[in-house]
């Protein structure tokens, strides 16, 4: 007893079993977890162990950044409304959460001109005389005029004024001392659960709406907890897609029955995938909670093809007619499986945990509507037969007439192939990027907030960390250090204040440091005796030794130094950068490495993870794309000639994606759609997708021809039936993703956007350029 025989004659034995499965897959699906965190995006490279062995040993510091908004932010209201939000961040539950000392872990433009002013009158700046002073600026007028003196006093250190001035964006008015934002920094201790520091950066959000309904805040972890806020936004959008689809089933099948029918198998399908994700014990982030939109876009092509097959043999009645679909349907939608499932796991190959996962899931839910679509399915149209519906002529006479004629077709075909051939070049040049806010809503106030600080101000939000080992008593060490930092002035992509590199080191943060303790100043004194903000070349091995022992006794001090055994061996330097998320990440890292020539400096950072990252995430969209088009083009005509002797039609079929990938680069590239996590995919996707088109036609194509029939007639039944199913297939998989391309969600959009082109190439492709490329060559 074959395959086919067996579900058509034991349908009940079937669906037991499938409803046997989909239980065991339920109580694994329970299990399934979300993924909250950003970091689960990165891959584990050698720079990501390097930055969290930098964390264990300089200590872990968390920025939360809040940032007022007004016409003009220096006045006595913006002030007061600091002080308070201040007072509520150090008396708060969140407080329990600021690194040591706690009165430097909130900081501000009227912090710093409120301890200056204190300073001036020879009052010592404790963090209730602090606040207090920072209220008692009367008029915008006071506040401009201690900010000039600030700025221009001598006795103020330069990293000081330069810090203080980093808190205010590129556009603050320095003649007219007038700002239209200003940054507040909140610096959470970053050794505590990700939960709790969630929860710390959520309270210190809420406490700044409530002193000002208009102001953003940034964090990390805040970012985390919008993450999965955004994540929720997709399930209105599958209830969309779902009633659309209905909609479109019911125009198509004129039954209730057959929509339940593959409703039901989607469901199940979905239970299945998610089932295997819980059994591996994998959480459920943005890329796998596309994943029941992509079954409900693709999952319903395999029923339209089977049901719409059942009906048409449905005079040879019930049993035949499955058993003639599972043998002649049954086999394009086998290659059509196996060809997408081949598509989606290429993703393995990609260095991204998120792809990887993204890939297998997405290949094991397609080869799970595979399974119920030639088990399930069958055996419930056996048990409820349908009654056939009127037959519907199909039209494709425009189509055929020019198709006709070979000089035609051939310039098409030349066309097509011109086009993608430009499309290749554009997309092999293409380069990898990423923005952190592109998997977060558009309208999200931290997403405002990341954008503000990246676009208005000189610090924004990346770091890189560059780790200097060695003895730190050695004047020959600092000397190479020093120049090192000098080198840095010219490099393109680190961040400037003053036209000089905007390092955090122990150096700049010196102003920090002697409040903490006052025998710095001393000791640094020893060291820097002509007052130029650099070590002498001439201190001495015991000079060094003391001014670290000082430093090191602070809470700052430990942040940039490493301390064993009783000796000085490590110093971190905190280089902010600007290469939009990695994009010249690649650069930078260049740039540094010429910087700390001869010193033994290792060099990580979001940045540099990235720029790796991106790296691996192209050219294993590039390998996917070619192992994907290797497999059809060794596959196809294979199986083309061993079930129907034709692997002419089977490689044409083949060349359709090579065709529909060249034009789809090109898209992208015009319409300025980036290359990123999720557009990458893409590629790998539209081939497995893609081909299913072709692989209908084209066997549709080969069946008619064997019949005897000639171009026109046999092309005139291959659209009006296999092309029918096609088109019916391509529009609930655009109406799927079409509702992503609504979602304010950057990456969505673009992933949505991307594949939507794809699929009206590779449909396009099957009904035009296929049946061209066989008139042709037939």
């Amino acid at each position: 007893m074959g395959f086919a025989d067996l579900v058509v004659e034991k349908p009940k034995r079937t669906i037991a079993v499938i409803l046997l499965v989909t239980l065991v897959f339920m109580a694994f699906a329970s299990q399934l977890k979300e993924e909250t965190s950003l970091n689960a995006l990165f891959p584990n490279y050698p720079e990501v162990k390097a930055l969290e062995k930098i964390q264990r040993d300089f200590g872990n510091v968390e920025p939360v950044v809040v940032v007022f908004r007004g016409s003009n932010v220096l006045t006595p209201e913006y002030f007061s409304k600091t002080a308070e939000l201040t007072e509520k961040i150090m008396d708060g539950s969140a407080g329990e959460f600021l690194i040591e000392p706690k009165e430097n872990a909130v900081t501000s433009l009227p912090a710093v001109l409120a301890s200056y002013r204190l300073a001036k009158e020879g009052v010592s700046p404790t963090p209730d005389r602090v606040l207090e002073e920072m209220r008692s600026f009367k008029t915008a007028a006071e506040i401009r005029e201690t900010l000039r003196e600030f700025l221009s006093d001598p006795s103020v250190p330069e990293q000081m004024k330069d810090y203080a001035l980093s808190l205010l964006p590129r556009d603050f008015n320095r003649e007219r001392m007038e700002s239209p934002s200003m940054a507040i920094y909140v610096l959470l201790n970053a050794s505590y659960p990700e939960d709790e520091l969630e929860k710390a950066e959520l309270e210190i959000e809420g406490d700044a709406l409530s002193v000002d309904n208009d102001s953003l805040t940034y964090g990390f972890h805040l970012m985390n907890y919008y993450y999965v806020k955004t994540e929720e936004r997709l399930a209105p959008a599958f209830l969309l897609a779902l009633v659309l689809i209905l909609a479109l089933m019911y125009l198509n099948f004129r039954s209730l029955g057959d929509v339940a029918i593959s409703l039901i198998t989607l469901f199940l399908a979905v239970v299945w995938t998610f089932g295997l994700a819980g059994a591996l014990g994998w959480k459920l982030d943005l890329m796998a909670g596309m994943v029941p939109i992509l079954v409900l876009g693709l999952g319903i092509d395999f029923s339209f093809h089977v049901l719409m097959g059942y009906r048409e043999k449905l005079n040879l009645g019930p049993k035949d007619a499955m058993k003639a679909v599972l043998s002649t349907v049954g086999v394009a939608l086998l290659l059509a499986m196996v060809t997408t499932v081949v598509g989606f796991s290429s993703n393995a190959i990609s260095s991204l945990p998120s792809m990887r996962r993204f890939g297998f899931l997405s290949a094991f839910a397609i080869l799970s509507v595979f399974v119920l679509n030639v088990t399930f399915v069958p055996a419930l149209k056996v048990l409820r037969p349908s009654a056939p519906p009127a037959r519907r002529k199909g039209r494709a006479r425009l189509a055929i007439g020019a198709l006709s004629d070979k000089r035609f077709a051939g310039l098409l075909v030349i066309s097509a192939f011109l086009v993608a051939a430009v499309g290749w070049s554009l997309g092999l040049g293409m380069k990898a990027s990423y923005n952190p806010t592109g998997e977060l809503a558009k309208d999200l106030r931290v997403t405002k907030a990341y954008e503000l600080l990246n676009s208005k101000f000189d610090i924004g939000t990346e770091r890189v960390y560059v780790r200097v080992d060695g003895n730190l008593t050695d004047p020959a060490l600092w000397r190479r250090l020093q120049i090192a930092v000098q080198r840095m002035a010219d490099d393109r992509y680190v961040v400037k204040s003053g036209g000089k590199p905007a390092v955090e080191w122990l150096l700049s943060a010196l102003p920090i440091i002697a409040a903490e303790n006052p025998g710095v100043s001393k000791a640094y004194a020893l060291v820097d005796r002509n007052g130029d903000g650099w070590i002498d070349s001439n201190v001495t091995p015991r000079e060094l030794e003391e001014f670290l022992k000082e430093a090191y006794e602070t809470r700052t001090g430990r942040f940039y130094l490493h301390e064993s055994n009783g000796h000085f061996d490590g110093l971190l330097l905190v280089v902010p950068s600007r290469t939009d998320f990695g994009y010249h990440g690649k650069e930078l890292l260049r740039e540094l490495r010429e910087d700390f020539r001869g010193l033994n400096a290792t060099i990580t950072g979001d940045p540099i993870i990235w720029a790796k990252g991106l790296d691996d995430m192209r050219n294993a969209m590039i390998l996917s794309i070619l192992l994907c088009l290797a497999f059809t083009l060794t596959v196809l005509p294979v199986s083309f000639a061993v079930a129907h002797r034709a692997p002419l039609e089977g490689l044409l079929a083949a060349l359709v994606p090579l065709a529909v990938l060249g034009w789809l680069f090109a898209t992208m590239k015009l319409l300025n759609i980036p290359l990123n996590a999720m557009t990458a995919m893409v590629g790998a996707i539209i081939v497995g997708i893609g081909i299913d088109y072709p692989i209908h036609v084209a066997n549709r194509w080969v069946i008619e021809r064997r019949t005897g029939k000639g171009f026109r007639e046999a092309y005139s039944t291959a659209v009006s039936t296999a092309g029918r199913e096609v088109l019916y297939s391509a529009l609930t998989t655009l109406i799927a993703f079409g509702v992503l391309v609504t979602i304010p969600i950057p990456v969505v959009t673009q992933f949505a956007a991307t594949v939507l082109f794809g699929l009206v190439y590779s449909f396009l492709g099957a009904v035009v350029l296929l049946p061209a490329m066989v008139r042709l060559l037939r």
